[in-house]
């Protein structure tokens, strides 16, 4: 009875944070920066979300084309520099630099419009320990629940990337090492797909589909091949799908695996999964991509951020399968499954509505 009512109590709490994801329209937003030293100048080119940006920082009315929205940036100018004169810092030696809002423009990544925010800080000088403070979005949960910044820098001799997110927000240049590096990308896939709820739940409905280890097996591997051949397509510049597209197919895959469970319809489970599994790849990718070069470094960023994928999504198995088996062991297996299922199945139906009729 014990072991029943702990997998009840996680499939509540996965319906409690679905729901609280479900009803926030930004889950996540990703946001891209390049920083260049030039002498005692350090240029930081910043590129967040349009839309966040608008609800961080009042830029009017909404905007329906780039038009509209690199006029209401150009108006929001000195607005835009009080903002993020706290939130984006470079330091010398200890010592702040200047900062100015140099320009403004509107760009687009996979049809996601863009602000393109040119910062230009005055330093003191132009030898010393670099130190780059990162905190957009991080205050208000209301705009962004999750903001990503991947970073290129490059000061004299040091050139790497990093990562500034809601547990990074302070890098000293020099400090990275391709190992550190690697430990950043490999935790960002953890966080992203054991916090991005459509991913938990599509996994969590093949866990309920799966009628032993091995079936499991099959289709978990399925998956991990195909995310992972869309997420090195998409990276390389093969394929490009806007998001708009993208996250209501994968919330409808979602509720399209749990209703199979539940007519007992997984003959066909592999290719299903194998097709599903591209468009979460799609979804994994939108969260990577940094520059249209690739690199040896990019190429160990791409590999580390997918085995932390895989090692978020084995920790989910770990989590959830033992006790689908232990459920099944007792008298209350088959209504507890089949709730289980069809709270998944009213999950990815809410959220494909939500994404492609509201959105």
């Amino acid at each position: 009875m014990r072991r029943l009512l702990t997998f009840l109590a996680l499939l509540a709490g996965l319906a409690v944070a679905g729901t609280t994801a479900a009803s926030a329209h930004v889950i996540a937003s990703t946001g891209y920066a390049t920083v260049t030293q030039d002498g005692s100048q350090v240029n930081f080119q910043l590129s967040l979300e349009y839309a966040v940006l608008a609800r961080a920082v009042d830029l009017g009315e909404p905007a329906t084309d780039d038009g509209q929205r690199a006029k209401a940036l150009d108006n929001a100018k000195p607005t835009l520099q009080t903002y993020l004169q706290d939130r984006v810092i470079v330091s010398l030696d200890g010592a702040a630099c200047e900062p100015e809002l140099a320009t403004t423009s509107i760009g687009n990544r996979a049809s996601t419009p863009y602000a393109e925010l040119g910062l230009r800080f005055s330093c003191a000088g132009d030898q010393g320990t670099w130190r780059l403070q990162y905190s957009v979005f991080s205050d208000v949960e209301a705009v962004a629940d999750d903001h990503t910044n991947l970073v290129e820098y490059h000061f004299g001799n040091d050139s790497g990337r990093t990562v500034f997110d809601r547990s990074h927000h302070d890098f000293t240049v020099g400090d990275s090492t391709m190992a550190s590096s690697s430990f950043q990308f490999g935790k960002m896939g953890v966080e992203h797909i054991l916090l991005g709820l459509d991913h938990v739940l599509f996994v969590v409905a093949l866990i309920l589909g799966a009628t032993s280890f091995k079936s499991l097996l099959q289709v978990t591997s399925m998956f991990t091949v195909a995310h992972s051949v869309t997420l090195v397509s998409t990276l390389l510049g093969g394929i490009t799908v806007p998001a708009i597209v993208v996250e209501p197919l994968i919330a409808l895959s979602i509720a399209f695996v749990a209703v199979e469970n539940l007519l007992g319809s997984t003959r066909h489970r592999l290719p299903v999964v194998f097709g599903f599994g591209l468009l979460h790849g799609l979804g994994f990718a939108g969260s990577l991509r940094i520059t249209d070069q690739v690199s040896p470094e990019l190429l160990v960023s791409l590999l580390s951020f997918n085995v932390g994928i895989e090692t978020g999504q084995a920790l989910l198995l770990l989590a959830v399968f033992p006790l689908v088996l232990l459920v099944r062991r007792t008298r209350w297996s088959v209504p507890v499954v089949r709730s289980a299922t069809g709270v998944v199945a009213a999950f990815g139906t809410f959220w494909f509505v939500e994404r492609f009729f509201l959105a």
